[in-house]
């Protein structure tokens, strides 16, 4: 699937200690962009449409809570074995972003050594 053509904003690999979760389950975040960010996770079930997400570190307290977010991308990853969880990949696009939350998920974004990739 080339859907990548379509994004407005580039996306950046999400930090090693980033995580995403809603009020009751927790996300591995993939990577962001200014626009929306993507998650894995493992559930029986998909997400809703809509969803309010948090974005946080493991081992700070930088936080980022209540994103409200709106379904673009989904697939399932079908378990290799019948009994098992399946594995959700899902993008999400950040509803009206304003300009502080697009500097904060700035936060999230992979860095080597320190440095900040560009943009």
């Amino acid at each position: 699937m080339h859907w990548a053509k379509k994004r407005r904003h580039p996306r950046f690999k999400a930090a090693d200690n980033a995580l995403a979760a809603s009020r009751e389950d927790p996300y591995t975040l993939m990577d962001l962009s200014a626009g929306g960010f993507g998650i894995r996770f493992y559930g029986d079930h998909p997400l809703p449409d809509e969803i309010s997400i948090d974005l946080f570190f493991l081992d700070r307290e930088f936080t980022l809570t209540d994103v409200r977010c709106r379904k673009v991308f989904e697939k399932i990853l079908d378990p290799e074995e019948p009994d098992r969880v399946p594995k959700w990949h899902v993008g999400l696009q950040i509803i009206d972003p304003t300009p502080d939350v697009v500097e904060k998920l700035r936060q999230f974004r992979w860095t080597q050594n320190g440095l900040d990739e560009k943009n």
